[in-house]
């Protein structure tokens, strides 16, 4: 795997997915094999964190600031820091759609059980709405805390596979360090 800095010349997220394929070109035929997290602004770019299985490449819509390449081992009994933004959703059981999970309490349970195998202590919450020309308006939710992992394989697969839905719009990418 690759974790990398990239600089989006876009703040809309459908236009964000477009400039994040576009590091690709070699793959065109491909399944999405990459995650990635808006972090910020710099010099008047959008600073997004890409975790992908193949070496990102300058494109007109991005620009590959700095690309290294990335091994994860995870070991059970092991204290984790983790950051994440996803969009916490549940589905309602007649009605068979999907909603927003808006109550913080819920968005906790919700990561929870999508991080089974670890036990999870939230420290920080985030909440912001996202823009898309192409969706209405999604809740994406910035969790930070610490893991304690207990079954390492399904937290690897968590971080490989990223977490809940909207990946392609900038959520579900779990990163983690080791808590000192």
């Amino acid at each position: 795997m690759y974790i990398s800095l990239v600089g989006l010349k876009t703040t809309d997220s459908y236009e964000q997915h477009q400039a994040i394929w576009s590091l690709f070109p070699d793959t065109p035929e491909r399944k999405r094999d990459h995650l990635f997290r808006v972090e910020g602004n710099k010099s008047g770019q959008v600073v997004a964190l890409l975790q992908s299985t193949t070496e990102p490449k300058n494109s007109k819509q991005a620009d590959v600031l700095q690309t290294k390449p990335f091994k994860l081992k995870l070991t059970a009994g092991e204290y984790y820091k983790f950051k994440l933004v996803a969009n916490p959703t549940k589905r309602l059981k007649k009605e068979r759609n999907v909603i927003e999970i808006k109550e913080e309490s819920e968005q906790v349970e919700w990561l929870q059980r999508k991080l089974e195998g670890a036990n999870v202590t939230v420290t920080a919450m985030e909440s912001t709405l996202v823009d898309s020309k192409k969706s209405f308006k999604s809740r994406f939710v910035t969790f930070e805390g610490i893991m304690h992992i207990t079954d390492a394989d399904k937290i690897y697969l968590a971080v490989v596979m990223g977490i809940g839905r909207k990946k392609h719009a900038g959520a579900g990418l779990l990163s983690l360090a080791k808590a000192s």
